[in-house]
């Protein structure tokens, strides 16, 4: 018995056939396209729901919940940095309780290659699962620590490595969902990170001041196990996975389209992370409260969620590789005269707001950017690969940072932080240009103003 699809081409291509007739040479474009839907039904698996079906946005919206923990983490941080720098661990430095923020960002993302690849090959929810228990156990841990290196070890190291679990999923879900929609629903996704942000930094420091660190970890992570356990049960994907014998997507690095993102990933994470850092520390140069650095995370955060969403919504208009240049190149015009120039609290509002909404678009569109040109049934392992780069990124930056403060900056000011934090991003907006011409230069359109 023959398929369906073998019937249908076999009629547009069998040798018997007689010769068409003129009309039917012209046939409509409306018909053409018939025929190619019917193709298309039958060549796609009848489980696979469509493309920017409403459906999507409950798995899409599980994403955003758990982003708020994955990256509500190392968003929040700073509130525990302040804490750490000027009060538990006051003699020690910068650069030694940096490493604590840093490998949270750094195992999150650096080991994302096998945690996608391992999402792709076992299963969504076994490799969320996973996340869940190491961030649970990461917090608990921590909780009982008293030394910075156990510190390093537990809120760093194991809950960088929990959180990559938890994340390689979760990034590939909202691009696999949709197309026409795409940027906006990645936006929507990542904002969780900025929501989360929001309430871990007024909840993080509230319990500090009222029931101390310890007692802020073991609540943080019983609100981890509780809320991700239930949101990994959402996380169904569109398009099944296909066999492969490599546990890596190796012919993504055949392309140079990898490693301009790649390169643009690392760039950003090399520089990003200051202002996360080190803004509550500003406050307190400035004659601050700890009350007022934890308000200017929160400020942060808040322009994040929404400059993220909107980022998303522009990127579905004019391009998601038009919308990160402009705004990457916005970034270092705004973050280095308002940060730098700052002699009250206003300038540094003032700067989280607008920080907060430009500069973290990368987050949501670099998915957005490797959905359209990679195959999406394979994204979580092709971004796993790219977010090496920005796990190591983001490693060489803060610690790079934390010394620029200790030696240069004298921890009395932040010029030098500034200048290195804001040359970093400005390469990633060349590196993004460079893209932009690639792609053009790839397609049959070569006009420049385009949207890409």
């Amino acid at each position: 018995m023959t398929s369906p699809q073998t019937d249908i081409k076999s009629s547009l291509t069998a040798g018997s056939t007689p010769v068409p007739s003129q009309a039917s040479i012209n046939a409509s474009e409306k018909d053409i396209e018939s025929i190619k839907h019917t193709v298309d039904a039958v060549e796609e698996p009848s489980n696979i729901r469509p493309a920017d079906c409403a459906f999507g946005w409950i798995p899409t919206l599980a994403v955003m919940v758990n982003y708020m923990f994955i990256f509500g983490a190392s968003n929040s941080y700073g509130v525990f940095s302040t804490y750490y720098l000027n009060e538990k661990f006051a003699g020690t430095s910068a650069s030694t309780l940096s490493w604590i923020g840093t490998l949270i960002t750094t195992f999150m993302l650096g080991c994302n290659f096998l945690t996608g690849a391992l999402a792709d090959k076992k299963g969504y929810r076994l490799t969320a699962y996973i996340g869940t228990v190491l961030c649970t156990a990461a917090y608990i841990l921590a909780s009982f620590c008293t030394k910075v290196w156990q510190l390093i070890l537990t809120q760093g190291i194991l809950f960088g490595l929990g959180a990559s679990f938890l994340f390689a999923p979760s990034i590939s879900i909202p691009p696999q969902w949709f197309n026409k929609y795409r940027g906006l629903a990645s936006g929507v996704a990542v904002a969780g990170s900025s929501f989360g942000g929001l309430w871990f930094t007024a909840a993080t420091q509230a319990m500090i001041d009222n029931l101390g660190a310890e007692w802020a970890l073991r609540i943080l992570g019983i609100l981890t196990f509780a809320v991700t356990g239930v949101m990994n049960l959402l996380y169904f994907r569109r398009v099944p996975a296909k066999p492969r014998k490599n546990m890596l997507e190796l012919r993504a690095a055949k392309r140079l389209t990898f490693w301009l993102v790649s390169l643009e990933s690392f760039s950003m994470y090399t520089g990003y992370w200051a202002l996360t850092f080190y803004i509550g520390t500003t406050a307190r140069q400035l004659g601050g409260s700890f009350q007022d650095g934890s308000n200017l995370l929160l400020v942060l955060n808040a322009g994040s969620a929404v400059g993220r969403i909107l980022a998303g919504y522009i990127a579905d208009k004019f391009g998601c590789i038009n919308t990160l240049l402009i705004s990457l190149l916005l970034t270092v015009v705004i973050e280095m005269p308002l940060w730098m120039l700052a002699k009250s609290l206003a300038p540094l509002y003032v700067l989280c707001v607008l920080y907060g909404m430009i500069s973290p678009t990368f987050i949501s569109l670099n998915p957005v950017i490797v959905s359209n040109y990679f195959d999406t049934d394979v994204l979580a392992s092709v971004m796993g690969m790219a977010n090496v780069f920005s796990g190591l990124g983001g490693l060489a930056g803060n610690l790079s940072q934390g010394e620029i403060f200790d030696k240069y900056d004298k921890r009395e000011q932040f010029t030098n932080t500034i200048i290195f934090s804001g040359m970093f991003v400005l390469f990633a907006g060349l590196v993004v240009l460079g893209l932009r011409v690639h792609v053009i230069r790839k397609s049959n359109d070569r006009r420049f103003f385009q949207r890409v």
